[in-house]
């Protein structure tokens, strides 16, 4: 066997890359390739391969009747709807009826809109009481003072 000689791993990574028409080869690789089909048998079976696949993805798509894209499409619906999604709401309220959910959430909104409402200043603060400089002692049950906190 030659030096120059394609080997027959050479031989499938070239019909790898350019595939099985000759055309699509280089021509410093056409002549090695020849050598190397007329040689092998396995080469041979693999370049057939090759040039059905290569056959396939140049023709025309098969046609595909309505009915069974129909067939497909409501099977893989009924499949996705048997099993159960797990979203957002599900991971932070885990499994609980969707009135309660959307009850929990509603709530949640009301609390964050009279929140931002109360910090951005719109809505009202707590009316602050004013400060009492003076308050009553009931020292005894007949004395009533006056207890301001200084000494009399």
């Amino acid at each position: 066997m030659k030096e120059d000689a394609m080997t027959d791993e050479d031989f499938l990574r070239h019909l790898d890359d350019y595939g099985a028409s000759p055309d699509r080869w280089p021509p410093e690789l056409r002549a090695g390739a020849e050598a190397a089909l007329a040689r092998s048998p396995a080469l041979r079976s693999a370049a057939d391969k090759a040039l059905a696949f290569d056959r396939l993805l140049t023709g025309s798509p098969p046609m595909v009747e309505d009915a069974r894209i129909d067939r497909l499409l409501s099977a893989a619906g009924a499949a996705a709807r048997a099993v159960p999604q797990d979203g957002l709401v599900l991971l932070l309220l885990g499994r609980m009826p969707r009135r309660t959910a959307a009850g929990f959430c509603a709530a949640l909104l009301a609390l964050g809109w009279l929140t931002g409402g109360w910090l951005a200043g719109t809505l009202p603060a707590a009316a602050p009481q004013a400060a009492r400089g003076q308050e009553l002692a009931l020292l005894h049950d007949e004395v009533i003072t006056l207890f301001d906190g200084e000494p009399r």
